[in-house]
């Protein structure tokens, strides 16, 4: 068990490093910017700023001028939450949206260009090997 967990603790810094990597390449934002973008382009849905203040774990002091810069860039809109008339959702426009396709692009052409540091061999034990894990973590979460 103490070798599973092992394998498992360094992987964490390894797939982070490596990702980091691959995203730094492909945008001009920064980190926390990003995230915004990312977890708002993956809800596909206007967010309040608490929302994503609390899953990004950034202070909301912090997130408004965040949202101030973004807004500014014109990657985000916010208007008055329908539901609840005394806070604001924030939500994509179409440049927000079109910066995160074209990032994942540029991420997904950096990943495809490394693999051609590995050979064929390589290439197919790294697939079973990401295969494999994905399974079984996920196995993990349902037991």
């Amino acid at each position: 068990m103490s070798e599973i967990s092992k394998e498992y603790i360094e992987l964490i810094p390894n797939l982070f490093k490596n990702f980091q990597r691959l995203n730094q390449k492909s945008s001009h934002l920064t980190h926390l910017q990003n995230q915004i973008l990312e977890y708002l382009f993956m809800n596909q849905q206007p967010l309040t700023i608490k929302q994503i203040s609390e899953v990004l774990n950034v202070p909301k002091q912090q997130m408004t001028d965040l949202i101030k810069r973004l807004m500014d860039q014109g990657y985000i809109t916010k208007s008055q939450n329908r539901v609840d008339k005394r806070s604001f959702v924030i939500e994509l426009t179409e440049q927000g949206k079109f910066s995160q396709q074209e990032k994942w692009t540029k991420i997904y052409q950096n990943f495809v260009n490394d693999l051609t540091k590995l050979n064929r061999e390589e290439q197919l034990d790294l697939h079973y090997a990401l295969h494999k894990v994905n399974y079984l973590l996920t196995k993990m979460e349902e037991s």
